[in-house]
């Protein structure tokens, strides 16, 4: 029995900890997008689009596709 709650547990913290860094990565995304003048009015649009989708995709639980979209976001800002 208490291998079976400790294993609850730990899936309970271990399921809290990924889901809390799309919302990481969104701010990052719009601290980033506030600060950046160089980027063409399509690319803005293409970010601002990630982003929309990785919140979507946060809000109903698919934290990975979330994060794999908010990162794509990302990695066009450093660009």
């Amino acid at each position: 029995m208490k291998k079976i709650f400790s294993l609850l547990i730990f899936l309970l913290i271990s399921t809290n900890v990924f889901a809390s860094s799309c919302p990481l990565l969104m701010k990052e995304i719009d601290k980033l997008i506030g600060e950046s003048k160089a980027l063409s009015k399509e690319q803005l649009e293409e970010i601002k689009q990630l982003r929309i989708q990785g919140e979507e995709a946060h809000k109903s639980g698919d934290h990975k596709e979330s994060e794999a979209l908010l990162k794509q976001a990302l990695d066009l800002l450093d660009n």
